[in-house]
């Protein structure tokens, strides 16, 4: 076990989309601090257990949690077993749904979708999860995964632009009211990544020449957008409550959102 960030001993953690790409980076790196993870995902079977043999073999506490973002249902049952034994100490709202389409291409049917996981689902978790930080008295730390295109407007995926930048204000107004009662919450503005969900969308030449659209010159990996969510999460951000961090290699400098 990893003390260096002895904050995070026996800590309650939930991660949505927890089991693949960024959300399993972000768990890897509490599981090595101590942190007992509940890692929520919602369809892949394989992949989660996959994920939860590893992180059992390196000694890391965790479980599996399925629910879409999407169903109410599924989700408030999911949040009443994660809850049933008390209130968690931290949320990494990390799941997110994406469809190419433009405007005149999207239907209200996709827009539903998007929003009903982006926003809808997020609020449910928040919503829920912060009242029993407060009933109990749990300085809570909380961490949105946002993204460029909820500042920058992008060709071809319409709802999935409207949706995060309405988490990045959803965020604000959130983060205003919780710290009230201690719990800090921020969100992450997160840059091309290489993830399983990231690369579906491109071919390797297409991922070659987005790359070169950045000014750092390559994609993030996965444990480096974990990096920032691991210090948004610790004691030493104490003093960061409604901020968006852009972690992006430098794209929002020079975008090309053309591309």
């Amino acid at each position: 076990m990893n003390l260096s960030h002895k904050e995070f001993i026996g800590k309650r953690i939930l991660i949505t989309g927890g089991t693949q790409g960024i959300g399993k980076a972000i768990a890897n790196r509490l599981g090595r601090y101590g942190a007992r993870l509940l890692l929520n995902y919602a369809h892949n079977d394989d992949a989660a257990v996959e994920t939860l043999s590893e992180f059992k073999k390196l000694g890391y506490t965790a479980e599996l949690h399925k629910a879409d973002m999407s169903r109410t249902e599924e989700l408030d049952g999911m949040l009443d077993k994660i809850l049933s034994p008390g209130p968690i100490d931290c949320l990494i709202c990390n799941a997110a749904y994406q469809e190419k389409k433009g405007f005149f291409e999207t239907d209200i049917d996709l827009l539903k979708k998007t929003l009903g996981v982006n926003i809808l689902g997020n609020f449910q978790i928040l919503q829920k999860v912060t009242k029993g930080m407060i009933k109990a008295k749990i300085p809570g730390r909380i961490v949105i995964c946002s993204s460029g295109h909820g500042k920058m407007v992008f060709q071809g995926t319409f709802a999935y632009d409207v949706s995060k930048a309405a988490l990045n204000h959803f965020m604000r107004c959130a983060a205003l009211e919780l710290i009230e009662h201690g719990i800090r919450l921020n969100a992450v503005d997160i840059g091309w990544t290489h993830t399983p969900g990231e690369r579906r969308w491109f071919t390797r030449e297409q991922q070659d020449s987005l790359s070169r659209t950045i000014p750092i010159g390559r994609s993030a990996q996965p444990d480096e957008i974990a990096a920032i969510i691991e210090f948004l999460l610790s004691d030493e951000s104490g003093y960061v409550v409604g901020s968006l961090y852009g972690v992006d290699g430098g794209f929002s400098l020079r975008p090309n959102p053309a591309t």
